[in-house]
């Protein structure tokens, strides 16, 4: 069973305190080794193993019932929201929570009352935003004028109906920031697509040369990778793909399950980052089909996809998208999917293999090549 998630909204009203504040840990992030000197083991390797010992922001409240009773309930994987003068400001995932005093008063000092800011969430997966709460109530079900007060978690039925309707809240967000309306995941593909079997030939050596070096570029982004489960066991020269991939995919309400069938999947946190589909000796539609069938259940997604097939595919991966089925307002599958040839995949992974320093995601989308830079 999916993993329901649960959505916070914190006021940040106060002042200069709370501007300080919000520079200090949220616009400024902080680092495991700030964080080391005061959180247990436990959650440092948390943040280590789980995170990639990047940084993250982090806030907190002080004591009073109803903030501790909306703590506790506060799990990984949740998203926190920060509303500020009518809008959405800030948008991100809970890495950890952790009651420290200590911490919150190197942090953050004390309020007028004496108190420290102790009931502490690490946030990942952050994303500033300009959203006005009125644009995003009617996705919520709430009036076009609710504003929230204090630190408060939205109900969860609202929460359910938004993220089974729209996919991943920042990636509604960024839409919606966008000035574009939210899409709704049509009825004809709530369906157990993960179940369907497909009969295909895979050329063993290509394929598994590819999934290899996209695990590997996947650690040098410093992001989590999985692989369907049935080629968790296989290796390529040696490397044993199990060693290197997650063996649990931590699913939410609002990943689609079927992201699980593609042949690989960069993740951070429970969040999607890319998807990928090697295409060898299968149908290169059959490959296009696949990530129009994720795209179909998470319409309002903006990660990164990519076709990954010899480049003498080149041409035939974009004649298929040019196919109404994918070339549609709904999927624009030729703005969302990249094609990247095995040879430009070589080269970034040979050039990075072995360095020292890490690349970022941007730097892998830039090398993609889309529909609109095929020369006739």
């Amino acid at each position: 069973m999916n993993k329901e998630r649960k959505i916070f909204i914190v006021v940040a009203s106060g002042g200069q305190g709370t501007e300080k504040h919000y520079y200090d840990t949220i616009e400024r992030k902080r680092t495991i080794g700030e964080a080391s000197e005061f959180l247990e083991e436990r959650d440092i390797n948390i943040l280590r193993n789980n995170y990639h010992g990047g940084p993250f922001a982090v806030w907190g409240s002080v004591p009073g019932s109803g903030n501790i009773r909306t703590w506790e309930v506060m799990e990984p994987g949740d998203y926190v929201i920060i509303y500020k003068s009518g809008e959405i400001i800030f948008a991100a995932e809970v890495a950890i929570k952790a009651r420290n005093p200590r911490m919150a008063e190197y942090l953050w000092g004390r309020d007028s009352n004496n108190n420290t800011w102790e009931y502490m969430y690490f946030l990942v997966n952050t994303q500033k935003t300009n959203v006005s709460m009125s644009k995003l109530n009617p996705y919520l079900g709430y009036a076009e004028k609710y504003f929230p007060r204090g630190f408060m978690a939205i109900d969860q039925e609202k929460v359910n109906h938004l993220l089974n309707t729209y996919g991943d809240l920042l990636s509604a967000l960024k839409r919606i920031e966008q000035g574009v309306e939210l899409e709704k995941v049509p009825e004809r593909v709530k369906i157990e697509i993960d179940q369907i079997q497909e009969n295909v030939e895979r050329a063993t050596t290509e394929h598994d040369e590819m999934q290899w070096r996209l695990i590997r570029l996947g650690k040098k982004t410093n992001v989590d990778v999985w692989v369907p489960a049935n080629d968790q066991g296989k290796s390529y020269k040696g490397n044993m793909f199990k060693g290197y991939v997650l063996d649990n995919f931590q699913e939410v309400l609002d990943v689609p399950t079927y992201v699980k069938n593609i042949d690989v999947v960069w993740k951070y946190g429970f969040s999607i980052k890319s998807a990928f589909e090697i295409e060898h000796s299968t149908s290169v539609y059959s490959g296009i089909l696949r990530l129009s069938d994720l795209k179909a259940l998470a319409p309002n997604s903006n990660y990164p996809m990519f076709i990954v097939a010899d480049r003498n595919r080149r041409n035939k991966v974009f004649s298929e998208l040019r196919r109404p089925t994918f070339d549609n307002p709904f999927l624009k599958l030729p703005e969302a999917i990249s094609f990247l040839s095995y040879d430009k995949v070589r080269e970034l992974d040979e050039q990075v293999k072995n360095a020292d320093s890490n690349i970022s995601l941007d730097f892998l989308v830039s090398q993609g090549e889309k529909l609109g830079s095929l020369v006739s």
